[in-house]
């Protein structure tokens, strides 16, 4: 059995432009870089949760506000590893210099504007956001977003960095970057809030020093240490206006989108509020013990990015497509596989966390849902957009995210939580509809072929 999947396998995913052993191995990489990410968060959420629900309801809440300034410098992180990899399956080397250099130094002056203005306008933020939040809440959120967005320009550049290694196909050096950026986090994290006893800004300045820590270490990493591209400090502030522009057409709709797609889910926080402090913890331990089961199917999206962008570059349109699907079924039995073996263990993983008793049901709710969304919806709602825009395909997706995370995350959901009462798993059966309203759209998109060239299309 074993010996007839590996045969398919060979067969569905080796190309002119990758070989199986070759994506394999990305693929163990990645998962294995996913699992760092979401394993040393989840226990530096838990370190949090351990000093009372309101840390945790706290946090939550400033990370979703935060997040817009994250998926800014972001979406320059991803237009910028779309060129990189078109570049990098074209074999363009002075391409991949200047996309990289660009894409570092857009992200960090991202990174260091929007992070000022934040951490100015901190309290007037949190108090217009959270109106009805509970004083204590308020107060921790507001300590804890100053010292987020201290952090933010060294992440912005370690984030550069680190999807540019992604992009070329150097999963390994992503995986290097991962480990130390989250180990410290993790280590940082213990000492000030398990040790020092520093609470809610303990959680904040382990994630300062981790990051300044993680882009020193990302810079000598780029140029020193695997620099087979050559890349220099000078193409760090050397701007060309071909892949500026490139950057840029691919950037400002990825960016709008997050923006966007993040100022939904802020609206989402607002009748959040509405609920008690336990259901406010027990939707962050869900949100964060999700990550968990996204492990697998997060690194499959980052594989695509990397394959289908390459395949572009080089011109193998039928690859592209090829990949797309495959990894699409790969996904798919990935998927049950992880809520499989997941599922059975939460009553277990979950003690982490420490939630309350009130807390746990809700929590279990959530999981439900997800269990069943995972293994469906998942993978054609996530991997087919990046793979459009891999492509240059960027408005689809972008109006897709957004019009249904409106409809569904903001508007079903405010329907579903607060009047007909579901509370916290109303959301997450929003968030269950959305993904299958994207599934059905992406899947039609990408066999449409209007994602092609205009040349190739008309030559069909």
């Amino acid at each position: 059995m074993f010996a007839k999947m590996n045969r398919w396998l060979e067969d569905a995913f080796t190309s002119p432009q990758f070989t199986y052993k070759q994506l394999r191995s990305m693929f163990f990489t990645l998962t294995l870089d996913q699992f760092f990410i979401m394993f040393i968060g989840m226990l530096s959420t838990a370190m949090v949760s351990s000093t009372g629900e309101a840390a945790i309801a706290a946090s939550n809440m400033v990370n979703s506000v935060n997040s817009i300034v994250v998926l800014l410098f972001t979406a320059i992180a991803i237009g910028g590893s779309v060129v990189i990899a078109r570049a990098k399956g074209s074999g363009d080397d002075h391409s991949i210099r200047c996309a990289l250099g660009e894409t570092i130094c857009l992200a960090g002056l991202i990174g260091l504007i929007f992070g000022t203005l934040l951490l100015v306008c901190s309290a007037p933020v949190v108090h217009l956001m959270y109106p009805r939040a509970e004083p204590l809440l308020v107060e921790y959120s507001i300590k804890y977003m100053r010292l987020v967005c201290i952090s933010f320009l060294p992440y912005s550049v370690f984030n550069a960095i680190f999807h540019a290694f992604r992009s070329l196909g150097d999963t390994k050096s992503a995986l290097v970057l991962t480990v130390v950026i989250n180990v410290m986090h993790l280590v940082c994290s213990y000492v000030f809030i398990n040790i020092m006893g520093l609470g809610i800004a303990g959680a904040g300045l382990s994630l300062i020093l981790a990051r300044i820590i993680g882009a020193v270490l990302a810079l000598v990493w780029l140029l020193i240490v695997h620099n087979e591209h050559h890349i220099r400090v000078r193409h760090m502030f050397h701007f060309s206006k071909r892949i500026s522009r490139e950057i840029t057409r691919l950037a400002v709709p990825i960016a709008s989108e997050s923006a966007l797609l993040q100022g939904g889910m802020l609206l989402v926080q607002v009748y959040l509020a509405y609920l008690t402090t336990t259901d406010l913890a027990a939707h962050g331990i869900a949100s964060s013990y999700l990550q968990m089961y996204n492990i697998t199917g997060n690194a499959l999206t980052s594989l695509a990015s990397t394959i289908c962008g390459q395949c572009f570059g080089a011109m193998l349109y039928k690859e592209t497509y090829r990949y797309n699907m495959k990894l699409i079924q790969v996904g798919r039995f990935v998927m049950l596989a992880t809520v499989l073996i997941l599922t059975p263990l939460s009553p277990i993983l979950l003690r982490l966390y420490s939630p309350s008793a009130q807390a746990m049901p809700i929590i279990q709710h959530c999981l439900l849902i997800l269990s069943i969304a995972l293994p469906t919806v998942f993978c054609d709602s996530m991997i087919t957009p990046m793979t459009l825009r891999a492509a240059g395909d960027i408005m689809f997706p972008t109006v897709v995210s957004i019009v249904s995370l409106f409809t569904c995350r903001l508007a079903l959901g405010y329907v579903l939580t607060i009047v007909m009462g579901m509370g916290i798993p109303g959301v997450w059966i929003s968030m269950l509809v959305e993904w299958a309203i994207r599934a059905v759209l992406m899947r039609s998109r990408i066999r449409s072929r209007k994602w092609l060239p205009a040349a190739v299309r008309a030559e069909a």
